[in-house]
């Protein structure tokens, strides 16, 4: 049902604020988890990436069946039960970091959370489908993503200063932020699966190697992209300031926070820039911007340096980070969207959870040499770069897409 003029429709302002919440409450657990493993546990690195690993490969089936469940049975009913699920999860993921529990009840907690958070993450991917036409859907994914990194920007401040008094107070924001969005999507979001949806017809669909090679395809190229790409949101640039610069959460938090400012400034700026050069070369650039941004922070350590570096990295995020969800957006067929998102985010839980374990990795071999270190890195990025032109000829333009 989506709206045929310019405007949003009312759902998707709402699954907006509603990720404006998720930003605030939930994204800084992962940084300050991460510095928590390390200072308060005193895990290795390479201890801290597998429990990553474990973290996200743990959600692949859940990917699965929870994108065919709403293509069957439908969004809301799934959109409105993971916040409520994770209310007591992060209430439980509290009373566990609170009382320094043991590692496997972190670790179940982190792994719980994923797995929730994942389905509810795909969910919302094919609500947003589902409401918006072709010309508007990059549009509506960047204004999710626009006020997600708003409430990004505003908890990792918060964040900063109640770590400084205990960082497990700040794992009861997302009980909170979890409460505020069932009510949201109680009272905003609809059922938005298409009234032309035949149940039945999309249960007979079967994954196909060969006939949903294209999702593959691009499914895999946007995995490996941000394998490299998104080593900014994995633990390896937190354990790598803390450890060699001895920067405190406050520090760290404020770097991030100027990554949301600048995606709050110039992503829509960004999409008008895609629609000139094509949506496949915003998305390789913005992986060369990756490139030097991360060469640039094997080379100083310098705090001024670093926040103008990561305003830069965020440049290339914005040119990368919400083609994510359009790229699938634009190969899926309508009676299998959420299938298709659900077999993306899957495709991602195989390949991407290697991120923060080959960071950790990279920072116990090659914590000495730093240029080595973000070197790799950078030359992962500018390969990625060249093999997502690949994807020109397979993703249709906005005006041709399904």
């Amino acid at each position: 049902m989506p709206s045929n003029n310019s405007k949003y429709h009312p759902s998707i302002i709402a699954i907006a604020i509603a990720n404006f919440i998720r930003g605030f409450t939930t994204y800084p657990l992962w940084i300050l988890i991460s510095i928590y493993l390390l200072t308060v546990r005193h895990l290795s690195y390479l201890d801290i990436g597998v429990i990553f690993l474990l973290q996200s490969v743990f959600t692949v089936p859940f990917s699965i069946y929870g994108g065919k469940i709403s293509d069957i049975s439908g969004r809301r009913g799934l959109a409105l039960l993971m916040p409520i699920l994770l209310l007591f999860t992060y209430l439980a993921f509290f009373f566990v970091v609170y009382r320094n529990l043991s590692i496997i009840a972190v670790t179940a907690m982190m792994i719980a959370a994923s797995i929730l958070s994942n389905v509810q993450y795909n969910v919302g991917n094919s609500i947003l489908t589902d409401l918006s036409n072709e010309s508007q859907r990059l549009n509506s994914f960047s204004l999710v993503r626009v006020l997600s990194n708003a409430g990004i920007g505003t908890g990792l401040i918060f964040s900063g200063f109640t770590a400084i008094l205990n960082p497990a107070y700040f794992f009861l924001a997302p009980v909170f932020g979890s409460f505020i969005e069932i009510f949201i999507v109680f009272k905003y979001v609809p059922e938005s699966l298409p009234k032309t949806h035949v149940t039945e017809e999309s249960a007979r669909h079967v994954f196909s190697l060969r006939k949903d090679r294209v999702l593959i395809l691009v499914s895999l190229v946007l995995a490996f992209s941000a394998l490299f790409s998104n080593m900014f949101e994995s633990p390896l640039l937190p354990l790598y300031l803390t450890s060699r610069f001895d920067y405190p959460e406050l520090q760290i938090t404020a770097l991030y926070a100027v990554n949301t400012l600048i995606v709050i400034l110039f992503q829509f700026r960004v999409n008008a820039l895609s629609r000139k050069i094509g949506e496949v070369y915003t998305y390789a650039i913005g992986l060369i911007i990756y490139s030097a941004s991360y060469f640039i922070f094997g080379v100083t350590g310098i705090f001024g340096i670093l926040l103008v570096n990561a305003a830069m990295l965020t440049l290339g995020e914005n040119m990368t980070s919400q083609f994510s969800q359009v790229f699938i957006s634009r190969i899926a067929p309508e009676n299998r969207r959420g299938e298709y998102f659900g077999y993306s985010s899957a495709i991602f839980s195989f390949i991407f959870p290697f991120s923060p374990f080959i960071g950790t990795l990279l920072l116990q071999v090659f914590h000495p040499h730093p240029l080595l270190l973000w070197g790799i890195i950078s030359a992962a990025c500018i390969t990625m770069a060249v093999v997502s032109l690949l994807l020109v000829r397979v993703i249709p333009k906005p005006d041709a897409a399904t």
